[in-house]
């Protein structure tokens, strides 16, 4: 009996009785708890968490190639949309000096008119003015030339008598 009290004391002061009552230990507390169904819920909860992300990512590229591909041509559009921008104003610039020039040639013909005119009014005035000062001249004339030839009378009587017979 001394032997298997040796062996008695050999396992209880050995590491490896330790070993066995911690394993029962753990066994047991593992059975009471449900660890493998703890286990088994955060592994599902890691995969579920893991898809979201990938899905999460799935989408965070589309929107990416959908912004890069809106942003791809956006150089390309600006320049265009200068460009129209600035035919634009040129086209509305010479629309703006054609028509300045084309109301200055109004304004000149205007001018040119209402000179003409005016010039007309004077001219007539000055004709009338010039032909009453020119029929009393010729007037004047004609009563000297008779007061001083009083034969030439009688002649220009006659004259005017077989021009209207």
């Amino acid at each position: 009996m001394n032997s298997i009290g040796q062996i008695w004391n050999f396992i209880v002061t050995s590491n490896f009785f330790n070993f066995v009552v911690m394993v029962l230990i753990l066994a047991w507390i593992i059975n009471k708890i449900n660890l493998g169904d703890i286990l088994e819920k955060a592994v599902s909860n890691i995969k579920n968490s893991i898809e979201k992300s990938e899905s999460e990512k799935a989408a965070g590229e589309k929107e990416l190639l959908s912004a890069q591909k809106s942003v791809e041509n956006l150089a390309s559009e600006i320049q265009e949309k200068l460009t129209a921008a600035e035919n634009q104003a040129e086209k509305i610039a010479k629309n703006i000096i054609e028509e300045t020039e084309q109301k200055v040639k109004n304004i000149q013909s205007n001018i040119e008119r209402s000179v003409r005119a005016e010039e007309k009014t004077i001219s007539a005035r000055l004709s009338k003015k010039t032909a009453a000062a020119s029929a009393e001249l010729a007037k004047q004339h004609i009563k000297a030339v008779l007061e001083t030839h009083p034969e030439l009378h009688e002649k220009y009587i006659n004259q005017s008598i077989e021009e209207l017979g």
